[in-house]
């Protein structure tokens, strides 16, 4: 015991260390310190300065973006109540103070749960949903640019394939009763945040101004029951009617279409008319337009090159 006393008051003469912190969003070598055993405040575990000693471990580790990744060089050390303050000790001078002390070193892990794996796996889940976003981005991108013949087959890649729309069958517009909405080529849905958005495309190539206005009000009624048909709960639905030209229509014709728009506040539906103008290039609309304008132009851009790629018929 006498042995062990001289032990402990020769590692507690030593001259405290101060660890290193770590600094940035990305860091390695930084030190920390965490208690293990606490020793009793009296004179054998106090050092020259008069400060009380316990036992603690100090590691290095490698951080990103503040996430404990890595661990290594664990020891033992004195620990201060400054807690950037140490004191070396061997393995023989720590073992000798628990002794003096009369308490048992707790075996490992001395470190909680979040440096030890806690940190790894909430870095890995940002990775994981790093990679998605970035693969989605990429499936968009294929699709932006996938050769297809025509605009329109763009204008439908473009919405259900790369911004996630789910295509409805278009029974759930057709209410009993009522005669059938013509020119609807294909309407998608997809719950965004907590809205519901809906898009219903027309092709004006097979229907009238005329006949759209006729049957504009049907059209609306049946688009408000859509959230219900669903079964998709949110505060709003938005639903935008794209009417798709292949030769421009009329300033008059514009006009009209863009009167269709309607609102009711009460059940918090939207109708907003827009108008693709494939031979001009154009999207028309009087308020927002979702996907983007940016997003939508590369229907024209597509199908243009497509177009200009088709090789000619050779001459005899």
């Amino acid at each position: 015991m006498k042995n062990t006393l001289l032990l402990c008051l020769f590692c507690l003469l030593m001259t405290p260390h101060l660890s290193h912190a770590k600094a940035g969003l990305i860091s390695f070598g930084g030190e920390s310190i965490v208690p293990v055993v606490e020793l009793p405040n009296d004179q054998r575990f106090q050092t020259q300065d008069g400060e009380y000693i316990d036992v603690g471990y100090i590691y290095k580790s490698v951080d990103i973006l503040f996430l404990p990744l890595w661990n290594y060089d664990g020891r033992f050390v004195g620990m201060l109540s400054q807690q950037d303050l140490y004191i070396d000790l061997t393995p023989l001078e720590v073992t000798g103070l628990a002794l003096e002390a009369g308490v048992v070193l707790p075996k490992a892990p001395y470190l909680d749960f979040w440096h030890r794996i806690g940190g790894k796996i909430v870095f890995l889940l940002l990775c994981g949903a790093l990679a998605i976003y970035v693969l989605q981005r990429m499936q968009k991108k294929v699709a932006y640019f996938s050769p297809l013949a025509t605009g329109r087959e763009r204008l439908k890649d473009i919405l259900i394939n790369s911004n996630d729309f789910v295509e409805l069958d278009l029974a759930v517009i057709e209410t009993e009763g009522k005669p059938k909405v013509e020119g609807v080529a294909f309407i998608a849905a997809k719950k965004y945040f907590n809205n519901v958005i809906s898009i219903s495309v027309m092709d004006m190539s097979k229907v009238s101004i005329e006949q759209v206005q006729a049957q504009n009000e049907q059209l609306f009624t049946a688009l408000l029951g859509l959230k219900k048909t669903l079964g998709i709960k949110s505060q709003s639905t938005i639903h935008y009617l794209y009417f798709t030209f292949d030769s421009s229509p009329s300033n008059a014709d514009i006009s009209a279409l863009k009167t269709l728009r309607k609102r009711q506040i009460t059940k918090a539906t939207n109708l907003i008319p827009i108008i693709i103008d494939f031979d001009a290039q154009m999207i028309d609309s009087s308020v927002g337009v979702y996907p983007s304008k940016k997003i939508l132009q590369n229907c024209f851009t597509q199908a243009d090159i497509h177009s200009d790629e088709v090789a000619e018929p050779a001459r005899v």
